[in-house]
């Protein structure tokens, strides 16, 4: 496993909390790509410390959502976002949890969207590996095996919480080149007028994502097969014999690329 320095710097945040006895794993989009031999962006550490402990035991903090339990920690030149375990109640605003209760890791891991984001690392416990443990409660590490992009839990209620999960699906799908499992990719087929509901600005943040990524073709590809072209795009759906009609996406730059429908 390579020791980056963000590495280095959250596995000295999870050893601070483990010290002052508290439950700390390294969470989400870092332990997926490290599983999948990819290197993280960035890292996040999740506990079931809360955010008066986390910003007791280190020196440099800021609140960025203390009432979600979400705080940033900062050593060095490296910040390392510290999320307290929750469970998360009501989407009123189909975008964030009206409430918040902490909780568990397990009850943590199923409130995520996709089981390959629900995934934690102890990397202070080498037994399972030079990155550390894996520690699965929803499946996560099968579907990463098996390259398929599942919604944890109910993809109903998943998508109920916020709609913009239907994007994110495309975007993680097409970027890791996964399928999307049949019950959420129904799901979203289902749901998709509901994206209407979402902010402009949220969508066009995750459409940039997908335009500046190298599998964009990909991802419009399913866009268009899962009825999101209309409602994410702003433009009638194209027919049957419309779809797949973009030959020049898969040329587009790789970086730096505006994304010209009026979402910016």
């Amino acid at each position: 496993m390579p020791r980056t320095r963000a590495r280095e710097v959250a596995i000295e945040i999870v050893r601070t909390l483990r010290d002052g006895g508290h439950v700390a794993y390294f969470a989400g989009g870092c332990v997926r790509d490290e599983l999948l031999g990819l290197a993280p962006k960035d890292y996040d550490v999740a506990t079931d410390a809360p955010p008066e402990r986390v910003a007791g035991l280190f020196r440099r903090t800021r609140e960025v959502g203390k009432a979600f339990g979400v705080m940033l920690v900062s050593i060095s030149d490296v910040t390392v976002e510290v999320s307290t375990f929750r469970r998360e109640h009501g989407y009123s605003d189909k975008r964030r949890p009206d409430t918040v209760s902490f909780c568990d890791a397990e009850s943590d891991a199923h409130r995520r969207d996709f089981t390959i984001n629900a995934l934690f690392i102890d990397p202070l416990d080498l037994s399972g590996g030079e990155g550390g443990r894996v520690i699965d409660f929803a499946g996560g590490l099968a579907d990463l095996r098996a390259g398929v992009l599942r919604a944890v839990g109910d993809p109903e209620r998943r998508l109920a919480e916020d709609h913009l999960r239907a994007l994110r699906a495309v975007r993680f799908a097409a970027r890791l080149g996964f399928r999307i499992d049949d019950a959420t990719a129904d799901a979203i087929r289902r749901h998709a007028r509901e994206l209407e509901g979402v902010s402009r600005e949220r969508i066009g943040d995750e459409l940039r994502l997908m335009i500046a990524d190298p599998r964009r073709a990909a991802a419009l590809a399913m866009i268009e097969s899962m009825g999101l072209d209309e409602p994410a795009l702003g433009e009638p759906a194209r027919n049957e014999a419309e779809r797949g009609a973009l030959p020049g996406v898969s040329a587009l730059p790789g970086r730096g690329v505006r994304f010209g429908l009026g979402l910016a």
